[in-house]
Order: structure tokens, then C-alpha cells, then sequence
């Protein structure tokens, strides 16, 4: 729903430059002042070359498409492929409106490594063989018919992540007209979703091991918990956290102990042990290097801030 604080102003809806990238495919949404509903009038044969959707807001109507007549009515969706002949008959009791979006799509040769190349696929044999269909699904239909509202009002009334919105929108009508048109042909299959990388399921290990940093803890026994050799534990962590073992186990166990030292009443030497170290002195030395002042001194600057804002 539009904001009616937002004031809206004219839209040039057929200079918009609205593209949609699924992986390797690149859809370019052609829109003009149709994408409101316009009564249904009667036309000649005529082709795009492009993928149309017809939005059947209300009334009914008729399609014709090679000597075919496909009947159009309230909440119904029509789909009409490239260089494909049609025209349309308006009906004489019950004058019916459609609201149309057209898109291409076309494939590019950067690659988007985050997305599976399969769906990318999927998609493509869906749209490059279709030539016309019908979406029936009722539930489907009124999400569809929902998101093309949604749609026109952002764009109507635009305000800042609007394009990212609109982007989002596009892509689930083109994904609910892909699945239905492999409903239609019984090509659905399985479905897999992406799994993680191996550093991605490295990644919360890593971050889970050193929440233990009161332990006496090593690089091979890191290495162990990834499975990995030594060597290629401290490749991981300098590629990655740009760090070695050595320091992200030190910048760990100072990052608590500030917090401790911050919100706590316990002693340095408490401290220390708390996070690891046996030697108070050796863990004064680290935090003093680390922080550029020593424990005592972080604490009494942190409590003389805290005290300075509860007074004011």
C-alpha cells in the first residue's frame, strides 16, 4: 500500500532500467503504461519479441492465438511467448481489463558464483521452449497479481532500497511462472538446494573454537577439529581472518578480558587465569601490547566514562 505521506509523480514506465540476473541469465523487464489495467479492446494479429504476461484484472475476454481461442477471465494469467502471433476480443456483456509486462532474457558470460548454474538452466529450458500457458494455480495467481501491485507502488513512490524491492518482486514472478509452466509440462523433478563451501562450514568451527579461549588451546588441535594439517589450518586463517594462530588466540582472550574488566568486579589476577593465562605478568604484557595501556588503566578509564554519562 502507498504511503499517503509519499507524494507520487508521474512515472516514464518505458525508460525504467529494470534488470533481473539469475546466475548466467540476465531478464530486461520492458514496461509502459499498461502495467495498469487497460480495458481489453480488439486488435489485429500482431508478435513481440519478447515473453508477455497478461494480468486479467477483471471482466472477461477472449485471446486468440493460431486459430486457437483461449478464454480470459477475472484472476487469470496468461503467458505468451516470443514471435508468437495473437490478438484479443473484448466481451460484449462482461468488458474485461488486463494490465501486461514483457521481459527478455539473454545469456551473459560473466557468472555469478553464488548462484547454482543448474537453477540458471532451469529456468532457461523452461522459458526458451514456451510458446504459450496458462497459470491456474488460484493461490499462485493472487500472489502474482499482489506482487505486480506492490510493484507499481514503489515505483510510484519511491524511496531508498525501492529498486532492490522491485528486483526482489520480479524475480518471484518469474520464478512462480517458471514453476508453473513445469507443472504444466510434468518437468518439475528434484531440487537441491546449494550446499556451503568448504570454508564456509570452516568458518563458525573456527569461531566456535575460540570461544574456549580459557583452555589450553593449539594450532593442531584446531587443525584436528578441521581436519586439516597445520600447515593449511595457518593458510586458512591468514587467507581468511588475516591473522595467525597465535594472535587470533591472543586478540580473543584480550577482547574478553576487556569485557570482564569492563563489567566485572574480579581481580587482574582472576582475570588472567579466567582467559587462559597463568602468568599475571605475561598477561598484563599482552594486554599492554595489544591496548597500549595496561589492565588497571583500561578499567579505571572505562568506570571514569561510564560514571561520566550516569551523571549527565
Amino acid at each position: 500500500m502507498t504511503n499517503p505521506q509519499i507524494q507520487t509523480t508521474p512515472v516514464a514506465w518505458d525508460q525504467l532500467n529494470i534488470k533481473v540476473r539469475f546466475g548466467s541469465l540476465l531478464f530486461d523487464i520492458l514496461l509502459d503504461g499498461n502495467i495498469y489495467p487497460m480495458k481489453i479492446v480488439s486488435n489485429k494479429k500482431h508478435n513481440h519479441a519478447v515473453i508477455e504476461m497478461q494480468f486479467i484484472d477483471s471482466g472477461i475476454g477472449t485471446l486468440v492465438m493460431k486459430d486457437r481461442e483461449h478464454h480470459l477471465e477475472s484472476g487469470s494469467i496468461h503467458i505468451i511467448g516470443q514471435h508468437i502471433f495473437h490478438s484479443f476480443k473484448p466481451d460484449p456483456i462482461v468488458p474485461g481489463e488486463r494490465s501486461t509486462i514483457r521481459f527478455t532474457f539473454q545469456e551473459v558470460p560473466t557468472l555469478d558464483p553464488g548462484f547454482p548454474q543448474e537453477e540458471a538452466e532451469q529456468i532457461k529450458a523452461a522459458l526458451s521452449r514456451l510458446t504459450y500457458c496458462q497459470l491456474t494455480d488460484s493461490i499462485r495467481n493472487r500472489a502474482m497479481f499482489r506482487m505486480l501491485a506492490e510493484i507499481r507502488s514503489e515505483i510510484e513512490s519511491p524511496s531508498v532500497g525501492s529498486y532492490t524491492k522491485v528486483l526482489s518482486l520480479f524475480a518471484q514472478i518469474i520464478i512462480e511462472l517458471v514453476r508453473a509452466i513445469q507443472t504444466e509440462r510434468n518437468t518439475s523433478g528434484t531440487y537441491t538446494m546449494p550446499h556451503k563451501e568448504r570454508y564456509d562450514q570452516w568458518s563458525p568451527q573456527i569461531d566456535l573454537f575460540f570461544t574456549n579461549c580459557q583452555q589450553e588451546l593449539t594450532l593442531e588441535m584446531l587443525a584436528a577439529r578441521l581436519n586439516l594439517s597445520t600447515k593449511q589450518t595457518q593458510r586458512l586463517l591468514k587467507k581468511y581472518f588475516n591473522t595467525s594462530f597465535k594472535d587470533k588466540l591472543m586478540n580473543t582472550r584480550v577482547e574478553v578480558a576487556k569485557d570482564l574488566l569492563r563489567t566485572s568486579g574480579l581481580s587482574i589476577e582472576r582475570i588472567a587465569g579466567d582467559v587462559g593465562y597463568s602468568s599475571t605478568q605475561y598477561f598484563c604484557y599482552l594486554f599492554q601490547q595489544k591496548t597500549g595501556m595496561t589492565p588497571s588503566d583500561y578499567r579505571s578509564l572505562e568506570l571514569s566514562g561510564n560514571t561520566a554519562q550516569s551523571s549527565t
